[in-house]
């Protein structure tokens, strides 16, 4: 495609087929996100609101680095089925009033 830009297509499945969802609206620091553990996802999609402005952090812990995931848009994450994490955290540098973030497990 023009301009460096490929579409894809992809089918996210999984035998746990969880479908629980997390709707949250991120304060100003660590959000800690919990994972449910019935059946026991192996993934997630992390769907930033497409209104936000405030910088994203994914840590696996508070006092994790972490890494930077946007301000908008969504990212996939997998795990292990045998080593489900708890919970993990979205960091936010503002409060995001009025914005919901959306965790869709799978």
């Amino acid at each position: 495609m023009a301009g460096g830009q490929e579409a894809i297509s992809a089918a996210i499945s999984s035998a746990a087929a969880n479908g629980q969802r997390t709707l949250t609206v991120l304060a100003a620091g660590n959000n800690t996100i919990t994972i449910p553990t019935l059946p026991a996802p192996t993934g997630c999609v992390i769907i930033l609101n497409s209104a936000n402005t405030s910088i994203v952090t994914f840590k696996g812990v508070g006092g994790d680095t972490g890494f930077v995931i946007g301000k908008t848009g969504f990212v996939v994450l997998t795990w292990d089925a045998t080593a489900v994490p708890a919970s993990f955290i979205l960091s936010s540098v503002a409060t995001q009033t009025g914005l919901t973030t959306e965790v869709i497990f799978f």
